[in-house]
């Protein structure tokens, strides 16, 4: 018998909540239509750039056969309806007080079932109190797996376009960064606030000016979350030998 992704991650998420949780957990996506989870802490910029997500499942459905949700999730971590998206963001541009236990349990129960992980700063630096409170909850949620940068050749760089570095709002730094978990790469963090190179106001004009690099460096960003969006899906798939000519070919989908 053949399992899709959908099914291989409801059967691993019911496997771990009975041996973990109290609660049956839920398998990713009960509804056939792609959601992004907004993940929501207490703290008061829990959601700086609040029209982004939106922006990126338009773009996802627009340039993928994926049927995406008409907006994102917004959800607690104990909430039920974390297990109906296999992509979490968590965006901040400040410190913030530790997560409750409870709270950390179900995000390292999310994780070990196969959810991704998305963590956009947008302080404009990479050592700030927002990265310090990240790295502190990553240090309780999943122990023993350290920060990296993120290389190179990784697969979400081409998971559907050609990206390279970290594009966002800034460029605060050139690296991505990254925490592997069981042999793939479960937590992204970019420094360089991708939601505030996406973000629109309520008149739908671009709400931030991008640096240094303008229009095409806001494309790439747009870019790099549609390639978050697919790694998260498909994992690491396009890594095989086979699709190398094909995305070679396809280079002009880089921006010169």
């Amino acid at each position: 018998m053949t399992w899709s992704r959908r099914e291989w991650l409801a059967a691993v998420a019911a496997t771990l909540g009975a041996a973990f949780a109290p609660r049956a957990a839920q398998a990713f996506g009960e509804s056939s239509d792609f959601s992004v989870g907004l993940l929501e802490y207490d703290a008061p910029a829990w959601n700086p750039r609040p029209n982004a997500l939106y922006r990126v499942l338009r773009e996802l459905e627009q340039t993928t056969s994926i049927l995406t949700a008409q907006n994102e999730t917004i959800v607690r971590p104990t909430a039920e309806a974390l297990w109906d998206c296999p992509l979490l963001v968590v965006a901040g541009d400040r410190g913030f007080d530790p997560w409750p236990d409870a709270d950390r349990n179900a995000l390292a129960l999310w994780l070990a079932a196969g959810g991704t992980l998305l963590v956009d700063g947008s302080e404009g630096r990479d050592d700030g109190e927002f990265d310090a409170a990240i790295r502190r909850e990553l240090d309780a949620i999943v122990p023993g797996h350290a920060v990296e940068v993120v290389p190179d050749e990784h697969v979400v760089y081409r998971s559907f376009y050609l990206v390279d570095g970290a594009p966002g709002r800034e460029q605060v730094t050139t690296d991505l960064y990254g925490v592997t978990f069981d042999d793939r790469l479960a937590v992204i963090i970019n420094h360089n606030d991708i939601m505030g190179a996406l973000e629109r106001d309520g008149l739908g004009a671009w709400a931030y000016e991008v640096h240094p690099g303008g229009q095409r460096q806001r494309d790439m960003a747009m870019r790099f979350a549609v390639n978050v969006a697919m790694y998260a899906l498909c994992l690491d798939y396009k890594a095989d030998q086979v699709h190398v000519p094909f995305l070679l070919d396809r280079r002009r989908w880089r921006v010169d």
